[in-house]
């Protein structure tokens, strides 16, 4: 059934579009373009199925007029800008003519999103964490692992050592056992993204083992010589409770007790210690 255009008006908001009244109803919006691409003027006839025509059409250039400036902010991925239009209350058919433009003119091109995404996050991300990101983006496997396999080596280590570095430097303010950092550093790495072979690589050039077996024997020698000091403080404690019996010259007493503990065969400077301690309660 035909119906009859009434009237055209221009939009006070947006000139680009106007509204169309029929039998001086409003019907519809569209975009000024399609008045001209339509022939559309008061008195035309207009069947169904041309008004679905207009109305697919407009809702393309709208949705066109969308992706490209979502585009112009920032460059995008297919799945990324089919999201969006969806979200928007696009239908599948509009969607699926604004991306195979897209495509078309080169607006949207997921090789090209895969290299420069790499680029910019390879200074902070190893190759797994970055394959992650791009398979949330809608990026194709094929594409990623292609992307990923020029990568050389030796950059993605320069890089996690970097990393590993800078976050070292934080670690040590905090933390002062160096295991602890070792594997702190090491979850770290993992969590970027970099692989056993890369992480283990790049702790060892950043701790280096030698420092950390040296360290452990540090850690033990301070354990053994807080447990010697327990041991010779309850010795020397005893020896003290017997020679102040017979001997309460502080003087005598003094080197009496010390001259037991050395043949005992302390160190002098341990024995300094704890005869300080005992002195210091009396």
């Amino acid at each position: 059934m035909e119906k009859t255009i009434s009237r055209i008006e221009v939009q006070k908001k947006d000139k680009s579009r106007v509204n169309i009244f029929i039998d001086e109803e409003f019907a519809f919006a569209c975009s000024a373009d399609l008045v001209y691409y339509y022939s559309l003027e008061k008195g035309k006839k207009i069947d169904l199925g041309l008004l679905q025509d207009i109305v697919e059409e407009d809702n393309y250039l709208k949705g066109k007029n969308y992706a490209l400036k979502i585009i112009e902010r920032s460059y995008k991925s297919e799945k990324e800008i089919e999201d969006k239009l969806f979200n928007k209350g696009y239908g599948e058919k509009a969607v699926t003519r604004i991306i195979a433009f897209l495509k078309k003119y080169n607006f949207i091109n997921d090789e090209k999103y895969a290299e420069t995404f790499i680029k910019g996050k390879l200074s902070c991300n190893g190759k797994n964490k970055i394959k992650y990101l791009l398979l949330k983006k809608g990026i194709s496997e094929d594409i990623i692992q292609n992307k990923l396999n020029s990568i050389k080596e030796d950059d993605e280590k320069a890089c996690a050592f970097k990393l590993a570095e800078k976050k070292y430097v934080s670690l040590i303010k905090s933390e002062s056992n160096l295991e602890k950092i070792y594997k702190k550093l090491g979850h770290y790495l993992v969590s970027r993204g970099y692989d056993f072979d890369v992480v283990k690589s790049t702790l060892d050039k950043v701790i280096k083992r030698e420092d950390l077996f040296l360290h452990n024997l540090e850690q033990e020698d301070c354990s053994k010589e807080e447990d010697d000091l327990e041991v010779l403080k309850t010795l020397a404690e005893k020896r003290y409770n017997i020679l102040i019996k017979s001997e309460r010259d502080s003087e005598k007493l003094y080197r009496k007790l010390s001259q037991y503990l050395i043949r005992r065969g302390y160190k002098w400077e341990y024995i300094k210690k704890v005869l300080k301690e005992i002195w210091s309660n009396e």
